[in-house]
């Protein structure tokens, strides 16, 4: 059951009000039907191009073709309001804009022709094609092959936890050119999703994110021109820890969104429910745990916006980038299971929208990059930024 609540905080763009507009009128009332599996391919994608056609897409993609960016303040806005909605389709904007970021930042003057004026316009959808069934992440360890051809390239291999495979048009796809590890080793190619070759072998059935399909991708003998491969060859690492590096950002962005939704959804419950001859939000107890899912809010909200502009002005953002990963993943757990104890056991139902935030949020320390991968990257950081401390969060 959607309660109701107030709505989330003011947005400082009319695009994040657009999103949020958007949302609440397009994606709230069909929660329940996001929230199964098999999914609804059709309304998924209608919804993602939905987000497309209003912009969001287009503030990763410059003026020259035909988007607003970079603007990265504006576009995680918007994420932020469509996760207050479902969390699923916000994860499910990721490949589309990591994708068009990446043809900008890395693309041949062809591949941003091609590719960035159908996103930008909200025509087409993406997916990032990386991780591995043995490898996890640990992106060193893939093995999918892009062996040399007379006529380009042959590529064989398997990928898993594909976002958006069974839904996109286009595929960001990195590749095993040349030996072990990572120095020289790894190619990247953008290519149609309609490749002979390209099989979405299943689409996952998830705990939570059930909106954003998730799918086991094989590659057998896709045959793929040279002018299908994005920066050199053997600068796939590169580009890849880029693309790992932006998306990170989205963490924090959506964590806001489902505290806000968590806190409004409790903060209503708790309003009109009695107990102990009073009415919940009178309770001492019920008081401190609406107090600090607003502190989280607060965080998350100041995290991502901090991070994103550091982005936008070319800043170092990879250790802000992950502290903002793993402290939102930690915290949308920690509001949404704040939530599930303000409902009592009807959080632990299915009628109550809570239920399907908690298992929502259990993705985001383990996606992208776990919550250990997150702590080791910021340690390893650290050592190379011992004057962080000074200027962390000041920018």
């Amino acid at each position: 059951m959607t309660a109701p609540g107030s709505s989330p905080a003011q947005r400082v763009s009319p695009f994040g009000e657009a999103i949020r507009d958007f949302t609440a009128k397009r994606v709230i009332p069909v929660a329940d039907e996001l929230d199964r599996h098999p999914p609804d391919l059709d309304l998924i994608r209608e919804l993602l191009l939905g987000v497309g056609r209003i912009g969001l897409y287009g503030a990763v993609i410059g003026e020259e073709y035909g988007g607003t960016g970079p603007n990265s303040v504006a576009m995680h806005e918007g994420i932020e309001a469509l996760a207050y909605g479902n969390a699923g389709l916000a994860m499910s904007t990721m490949p589309t804009y990591l994708l068009a970021r990446a043809v900008a930042r890395h693309g041949a003057p062809e591949q941003r022709q091609r590719w960035l004026g159908p996103i930008a316009e909200g025509r087409i959808l993406g997916s990032w094609a990386v991780t591995e069934p043995h490898a996890g992440s640990d992106v060193a360890a893939i093995t999918t092959k892009a062996e040399r051809t007379a006529d380009g390239w042959r590529i064989n291999g398997r990928k898993m936890f594909i976002t958006n495979a069974a839904i996109a048009d286009a595929l960001l796809l990195l590749c095993r050119s040349g030996g072990t590890g990572i120095d020289g080793t790894l190619t990247a190619f953008v290519l149609p999703m309609d490749t002979p070759g390209i099989t979405v072998a299943r689409t996952l059935d998830k705990m939570g994110l059930r909106s954003s399909p998730t799918c086991e991708l094989v590659l057998d003998d896709v045959r793929v021109p040279d002018d299908h491969r994005i920066a050199g060859v053997g600068q796939g690492w590169a580009l890849a820890m880029d693309v790992l590096n932006y998306e990170r950002l989205a963490v924090p962005a959506i964590a806001a969104g489902m505290s806000a939704r968590a806190l409004d959804l409790s903060s209503a419950y708790a309003a009109s429910r009695t107990a102990f001859g009073g009415r919940l939000d009178q309770l001492g107890t019920v008081q401190a745990m609406l107090a600090d899912m607003a502190s989280a809010l607060l965080e998350c909200r100041l995290l991502y916006r901090h991070i994103a502009d550091l982005v936008d002005a070319e800043r170092p953002a990879v250790l802000d980038g992950s502290i903002g990963k793993l402290t939102g993943g930690r915290l949308a757990n920690s509001v949404v299971d704040l939530a599930v104890q303000v409902h009592g056991g009807y959080g632990y139902t299915r009628e109550f929208e809570v239920e399907r935030l908690y298992r929502d949020a259990r993705l985001f320390t383990i996606g992208g990059g776990t919550s250990e991968i997150q702590r080791k990257i910021i340690a390893g950081q650290l050592r190379q930024h011992r004057s962080w401390s000074t200027t962390a969060g000041l920018s």
